[in-house]
């Protein structure tokens, strides 16, 4: 009787393909309690678990292995492929990775003879979004994957030619115009800008690229960081130019990634204020090329959690100031409950390297501020007593990255106008700037 219930729940693990280990315990427990100890019981011939792996990968689909179990005779595999996903599966399998790292894959069989385990690790060197081109129509073949936007003054003039885009307007001229699509990219993945331009004899003119989280709108001059460009007042688009724009740029490096995935839109800007594009700028072969997801690394910033007051320098610039308190590990602000115009900066010395990607972030708490502001800035200029500072905005979340080493100033500026923080003022903690890899 004990045999045949043994034989029974053998039976039925045997030919459901959805047995569970449980089964398989409830097999031998049933066995061990229930035979007589006189009687031999022979389990059968264990399988022991092997597989190889093979790279399948292609342009179009990356990062992809085959599985191929090599065991001869289990009746159940069971893969977990070392990125969170477990399931049962048959002797041939697929293992697909997003994102680069080291991945240990384990198969399980069971046969008669019990259960054995194999284990192997597996190196995937990039993510599988790295290298891909999130635009579309960059090659300029297709007038229809992309929208011209006046922006407030006369439209900068533009025409498709010979599978390109070419941008005019009269001399002296003051005239704008933005150049924008839609694109998806994914939070944490740095992107790297790149397009052919050409020109020459630009005046007091600019072309400006830029990543924004809202749709551009008619008559509206968006303003944004520019991870790329070119500006004759910053010295770069004068004189006659042919090449990458990445190495012509003197407004920045190109490299931009954003803090969540989601839409987002490419913008270039092109136009003049008193001055001309000269013999006419041309656009080609757009790029935005998804790199690795970025992982944090070390916060330069000192002070970050607001106990060092030290690490912090306060000053005046130009209205009576704003309270500045350290207090229970946050910044406070305060000015009273009543209308009135204060300002304050707070700001702290760091150094940058080229072309490291940073994170800049704070968290801040204002649940009664009325007719205030609290700005963040990160710029070259020294503040600078009696001064208001207003170069380099920046909004926690962002990232941002420099062309050269350079020292730069982190400022948080607080205030007032006819207004005031509120019976509990404002708090600032966690004001990190971290280093993206």
């Amino acid at each position: 009787q004990a045999q045949n219930a043994g034989n029974l729940i053998y039976r039925n693990l045997r030919f459901s393909p959805l047995a569970s280990w449980s089964a398989f315990v409830i097999m031998t427990l049933a066995l061990s309690s229930c035979l007589p100890e006189s009687q031999d019981f022979e389990l059968g011939d264990l399988v022991v678990a092997d597989f190889t792996i093979t790279d399948i990968s292609t342009d179009e689909v990356r990062n992809t292995y085959l599985l191929n179990s090599t065991s001869s005779g289990p009746f159940l595999y069971v893969w977990d492929l070392g990125n969170g996903t477990v399931h049962q599966g048959g002797a041939v399998d697929t293992a697909f990775y997003e994102e680069r790292g080291t991945y240990t894959i384990t198969l399980t069989v069971l046969s008669e003879g019990g259960h054995s385990i194999a284990t192997q690790e597996i190196v995937v060197e990039n993510d599988a979004s790295s290298g891909v081109n999130v635009v579309a129509g960059g090659e300029m073949n297709d007038a229809s994957a992309w929208t011209f936007t006046a922006l407030g003054i006369s439209p900068t003039s533009y025409e498709f030619v010979d599978e390109a885009v070419k941008f005019t307007n009269d001399n002296p001229a003051q005239s704008n115009i933005g150049m924008w699509q839609a694109v998806e990219m994914d939070g944490g993945r740095s992107y790297q800008f790149s397009a052919a331009v050409s020109g020459g004899g630009m005046v007091n003119s600019w072309m400006e690229v830029m990543i924004l989280d809202a749709e551009p709108q008619e008559g509206v001059d968006p303003s944004s960081t520019v991870i790329s460009g070119l500006n004759t007042w910053a010295g770069c688009g004068g004189d006659t130019f042919s090449g990458n724009l990445t190495s012509l740029s003197c407004a920045g490096d190109g490299t931009v990634s954003v803090s969540t995935s989601g839409t987002y839109y490419l913008f270039i800007k092109v136009g003049s204020w008193d001055g001309t594009l000269g013999d006419g700028l041309t656009v080609d072969d757009i790029k935005l090329v998804g790199g690795d997801l970025l992982m944090e690394g070390d916060n330069i910033l000192a002070g970050s959690d607001m106990e060092n007051s030290a690490a912090w320098t306060i000053y005046n610039m130009g209205l009576n100031l704003t309270g500045v308190e350290f207090i229970d590990g946050v910044m406070k602000f305060s000015n009273g409950t009543e209308p009135t115009q204060t300002n304050v900066g707070v700001w702290q010395e760091v150094r940058v390297e080229a072309g490291q990607i940073y994170r800049f972030s704070a968290t801040v708490n204002n649940p009664a501020a009325t007719g205030s502001w609290i700005e963040f800035y990160l710029d070259a200029t020294v503040p600078m007593d009696g001064v208001d500072y207003t170069s380099g905005a920046i909004t926690p979340g962002s990232t941002v990255s420099f062309p050269e080493a350079t020292t730069m100033y982190v400022l948080i500026k607080v205030g007032s106008w006819d207004g005031n923080l509120g019976t509990d003022g404002v708090s600032i903690d966690d004001v990190t700037l971290v280093e993206l890899f």
